[in-house]
């Protein structure tokens, strides 16, 4: 599909006498290099990309893509939840697993799938790699051939929040390596995050989220507290506004951390304890519970 309708795309947009470049606009929504790409046929169109290169057009989905449709397959779509939203805390089976998902999408789906999907993909599958071997070379690339586009950004999509937690998950495995870590970035990435809640779609709501939390994991290792307050009071938001709150034994236990180390106050970061292990066993997740009963042990040993 993406030659023919690449091939479609170039024929009318030739007929119409409308350059590359007029039709790219500023390049937010489509760069000349994408549209290079989608016309020769070699990078599939994501659906948002298709409909903005018809109405540049003035033709309908339909005229491009015959009848066919654009959306991701099924099954795919069920994968990449899976992979974005089920955490594996280095549980050796959950980490199984996520290989065997990795897999499926790269012998079935990969070479079929859009562009922008394919990135997701790469970014999400190098902060695995990356999480798994404690080896940031599965992700300082990246983030050094895509950080620039980032940012520059103040409203963020999917793929930037990936490339972030990237990011981050880089800085944190380097313990704060010169040569990935910048602190003018984090403190920069920080104040716009806080600021993403009514920017992004609710679907995405929940990577938003991940990414705060993740942010303030570092603020706790940095002392930056007044940073990690907001960061938790945004993450709240986030959770509050789609109710969604897989993250909250998460929560509770950076609430914890702030509680312990800048407010100095024991009881109230036992009660964040008693919530992180409550949140933690509403969801059935006995190894995360585990894993909290160990920090609270070794936080309050210090």
């Amino acid at each position: 599909m993406p030659k023919e309708f690449g091939k479609r795309v170039r024929t009318i947009r030739e007929f119409k006498g409308i350059t590359r470049e007029e039709l790219c606009g500023d390049e937010a929504n489509l760069s000349v290099r994408q549209l290079v790409r989608i016309e020769a046929g070699s990078s599939a169109p994501s659906l948002q990309k298709a409909l903005y290169i018809a109405k540049k057009l003035g033709v309908s989905i339909l005229e491009l893509t015959d009848g066919k449709s654009l959306e991701l397959p099924g099954r795919y779509k069920e994968l990449k939840y899976l992979i974005l939203r089920m955490p594996t805390y280095m549980d050796e089976n959950r980490l199984r697993l996520r290989e065997e998902q990795f897999d499926e999408i790269y012998n079935v789906y990969y070479d079929n799938l859009p562009e922008e999907e394919q990135k997701v993909i790469t970014f999400v599958q190098a902060k695995f790699e990356v999480y798994q071997t404690a080896n940031i070379n599965f992700g300082s690339d990246l983030v050094e051939d895509y950080g620039d586009q980032v940012r520059k950004k103040t409203i963020y999509q999917l793929n930037d929040l990936i490339l972030i937690d990237l990011f981050l998950i880089c800085s944190i495995v380097s313990e704060f390596d010169e040569m990935i870590f910048d602190e003018r970035t984090f403190d920069r990435l920080s104040l716009k995050l806080v600021n993403q809640l009514d920017h992004l779609p609710m679907e995405d709501l929940f990577l938003l989220n991940n990414v705060l939390l993740s942010c303030s994991h570092i603020a706790v290792k940095l002392e930056k507290y007044s940073t990690l307050r907001k960061l938790l009071d945004s993450s709240k938001q986030v959770m509050t506004k789609n109710q969604d709150f897989q993250k909250m034994p998460i929560y509770h236990f950076l609430e914890w951390e702030y509680a312990l180390y800048f407010l100095k106050d024991k009881a109230l970061a036992q009660e964040h304890y008693n919530q992180a292990i409550l949140f933690a066993n509403m969801t059935g997740d006995l190894h995360l519970v585990s894993r909290l009963k160990e920090e609270w042990e070794k936080d309050i040993s210090q």
